[in-house]
């Protein structure tokens, strides 16, 4: 297209041979990208015959207007060098936005068929989220990439919507993580339930010990008077609760103990009910 705009503007096209319209002095305004498909494509305005999506707005000191191609443009300001580099530069941006339009496609098919209702914690954890994260990184970077475009090509809006997925990529991996809080708490919750109903216990020199996988823990001892008596400590809890009640042999202080225990994990929200 350059070689046949350059020798329409050298057999004098169009404008070109007009005696009432300047052929030097113009300065250039702005270049407008008239987008793919040749039905958006307009005539240039100067030497009446190249079909241009780039169009550069040309004006002239007497307050003539024309809208050219990059050739022509480039005659009209006396510098090809610098119509070029514009067109070429803009050119550029269009394919790069081409490009991260392809790419929103394939990332919106992506979001889809990542599975955020799955049973597993495990899966949530390696597969949902570690998926999401990375989907989330890669949409981050190509959302940068657009306002930059943005910046420097006033005309380029395509970051909005690169803006719009990220933000349900970032809406999606917050879901996923409340998933993972209930599948973890749901899993805990029964390995509890299962380690409460059949516990194990350690022997100590003054009773026995029975310490659950999180860390919670019921202590059964026996007092001077020779009765039992027990203590009860939630994991994260600063200072054991001792039981109330003495008792005349350690089953019925160990059973009182776990039942304790029980009511607080419950109360806790870590057992069921």
């Amino acid at each position: 297209m350059i070689e046949g705009e350059q020798e329409l503007v050298a057999r004098g096209c169009g404008k070109w041979s007009d005696p009432d319209v300047p052929k030097g002095g113009w300065s250039y305004e702005h270049l407008r990208d008239l987008g793919p498909g040749k039905d958006r494509h307009k005539i240039c305005e100067m030497c009446e015959a190249i079909h241009i999506r780039f169009v550069h707005v040309m004006r002239h000191p007497t307050g003539l207007e024309l809208e050219a191609g990059c050739i022509c443009a480039g005659h009209m300001e006396n510098n090809l060098a610098v119509a070029r580099a514009r067109d070429d530069d803009r050119k550029r941006a269009a394919e790069r936005v081409t490009s991260r339009e392809k790419a929103l496609v394939k990332a919106r098919i992506q979001l889809s068929e990542i599975d955020g209702g799955t049973e597993s914690h495990d899966d949530m954890s390696l597969l949902v989220i570690t998926k999401l994260e990375r989907l989330r990184k890669v949409v981050a970077r190509r959302v940068r990439e657009a306002e930059k475009d943005a910046r420097d090509h006033y005309y380029i809006v395509e970051h909005i919507e690169h803006s719009d997925f990220l933000a349900e990529v970032e809406l999606a991996i917050s879901r996923a993580k409340d998933r993972l809080k209930t599948l973890l708490a749901r899993a805990r919750a029964g390995q509890l339930a299962l380690e409460l109903e059949r516990p194990v216990w350690w022997e100590t020199s003054k009773g026995r010990r029975f310490t659950t996988s999180y860390n919670d823990r019921v202590q059964i001892f026996r007092q001077g008077d020779g009765k039992w008596s027990g203590l009860y400590q939630l994991a994260g809890d600063t200072d054991p609760t001792w039981a109330k009640r003495r008792y005349h042999d350690m089953e019925a202080a160990t059973d009182a103990a776990l039942a304790v225990l029980k009511q607080k994990l419950r109360k806790a929200g870590r057992l069921p009910e």
